[in-house]
């Protein structure tokens, strides 16, 4: 961890210790679900959220999907060849979702 980490961990630290955090607005509640926003800005969920509403998926959200969908049938899967190609399909939908995800950071 390096020193500027360090500090910034023992000052909050700290802060909580002495109750500075005990007010804020939403202190005891459970945060939301973050699990869905996938580090998105708000512009470009907006624009997913208005897709979504038309029918239409974005390629990178349809190959998490896929991907998912994938992952939970290889962990069921038994058969050694059927395994085989479900880790195949696994690594060739997580290569294609992770150039998905990464054309979309950079804005294309």
């Amino acid at each position: 961890m390096s020193l500027f980490a360090q500090i910034a961990e023992q000052k909050m630290q700290e802060a909580l210790k002495d109750g500075v955090f005990d007010n804020l607005p939403g202190a005891g509640k459970p945060l939301s679900d973050l699990s869905t926003s996938d580090g998105l800005d708000p512009i470009t969920r907006a624009g997913y959220r208005i897709m979504s509403e038309a029918g239409a998926i974005p390629q990178e959200l349809e190959l998490r999907n896929l991907l998912r969908e994938a992952q939970a049938e290889l962990a069921q899967e038994a058969d050694p060849e059927r395994r085989a190609m479900l880790m195949r399909r696994v690594t060739d939908l997580g290569l294609r979702h992770a150039l998905a995800k990464e054309a979309r950071l950079r804005g294309r």
